[in-house]
C-alpha cells in the first residue's frame, strides 16, 4: 500500500473544473462541435470568390436546390443568396442511416471587397453551380496615370 501525501493547499474545485471541461469537450465532439471535427460539414452553399482588374466573381456550389427556389440579391458592397433545398422524398418514409447533406432553407450574405455596380451583375446556373459576375464600380478600378516631366 502506498501513502499519497495530502496537500492542503489543492483546490477542491479545480479536479471538478477540470472534469467537467474535459466532459464539454467530449460532448462538443460528438454533435459535431468541435473545431478539430473536419468531417462535420460546414455552410452551405459552398462559395468562392474571386476578381481581377474588372469585375467581382462568385461561384456557389448548390447541387439539388431548383431554381424556382432561389433569390440573388446584390448590392454595391454585398451578395445575398437565399434558397431551400429539400432531401426529404415526398410521401415516403425515409430512415436514413447516414446524412452527411443538409437541407432546408438557407440564407448566406458575404460582403464583397470591391464596391460593384448592382445594374451590371450577371448570374447563371447549370449544372448545380451558380455563377454570379459582377462589374466593379468605376470608382474602385485602376487608373493608369500619366506622368509628366518639368
Amino acid at each position: 500500500m502506498s501513502i499519497l501525501r495530502w496537500n492542503q493547499v489543492r483546490d477542491p474545485w479545480l479536479e471538478m473544473r477540470r472534469v467537467q471541461e474535459d466532459m464539454d469537450r467530449v460532448f462538443r465532439s460528438v454533435w459535431g462541435q468541435d473545431e478539430a471535427n473536419r468531417w462535420s460539414p460546414g455552410l452551405f452553399p459552398a462559395m468562392n470568390l474571386s476578381s481581377d482588374a474588372e469585375r467581382v466573381t462568385v461561384r456557389c456550389e448548390m447541387p439539388g436546390v431548383p431554381l424556382d427556389k432561389l433569390d440573388l440579391t446584390v448590392t454595391r458592397d454585398a451578395l445575398t443568396l437565399k434558397g431551400q433545398r429539400e432531401l426529404q422524398q415526398k410521401g415516403a418514409e425515409v430512415s436514413y442511416h447516414r446524412r452527411e447533406r443538409r437541407g432546408g432553407y438557407f440564407n448566406r450574405t458575404i460582403s464583397l471587397p470591391f464596391e460593384v455596380d448592382p445594374e451590371k451583375a450577371a448570374a447563371s446556373y447549370k449544372n448545380g453551380v451558380l455563377e454570379v459576375v459582377m462589374e466593379k464600380a468605376e470608382t474602385t478600378r485602376p487608373r493608369q496615370i500619366a506622368i509628366k516631366t518639368t
